[in-house]
């Protein structure tokens, strides 16, 4: 009976966090993101990527709403856990990216506003745009964003808790994901 109820509780687990990547990747876009697309990749040669859907996450750097009404949001690249949210480790980074909205899915940039904000964007490669580090100009990988997930930086902070935010029973089918798609 044990050995039953274990195999129960696991296959509910799996089933939990399955519906955790489901948020980050909505349905319209399961299949068409490149999973193996990894941000070192991008970052090597963006210009040969272009096109392709990918994860990406990290910090958020910045945030704001252009003349054009196209918001962009520099990002501090942070590698993805298994349940595809970044890992709270700034030493890991690779670099930066920057992430453009032109479809109005951010209502409003105050929403990274908090400087511990992290995201998981499923964006298309653009190529490559210009940003001012300190003294410096370096080209880095663009996206167009796709959807966002904006996590809770507690969460991410503490990894993966399949109960976060609710009771036990609660918890099921919520997974890991306790933050706003966009």
């Amino acid at each position: 009976m044990n050995i039953l109820l274990m195999t129960v509780l696991s296959g509910l687990v799996l089933f939990a966090g399955g519906c955790a990547r489901k948020d980050i990747i909505p349905d319209r876009l399961e299949g068409k993101v490149d999973r193996d697309l990894r941000y070192s990749d991008l970052k090597n040669d963006p210009e040969a990527k272009k096109g392709k859907l990918m994860l990406a996450g990290g910090k958020v750097l910045s945030a704001k709403r252009l003349e054009d009404g196209t918001t962009r949001i520099e990002v501090l690249q942070i590698p993805l856990s298994d349940a595809l949210m970044p890992t709270g480790h700034e030493t890991e980074s690779q670099g930066r990216f920057v992430v453009i909205d032109r479809s109005g899915q951010v209502s409003d940039p105050a929403v990274f506003d908090d400087k511990n904000t992290r995201i998981t964007a499923v964006g298309e490669v653009l190529g490559t745009t210009t940003i001012q580090i300190d003294e410096a100009q370096q080209q880095v990988p663009q996206l167009a964003l796709k959807h966002v997930t904006v996590w809770d930086w507690d969460q991410v902070k503490g990894g993966y808790n399949p109960y976060y935010g609710y009771g036990h029973p609660y918890g099921w089918g919520y997974g890991s994901y306790y933050g706003y798609s966009y």
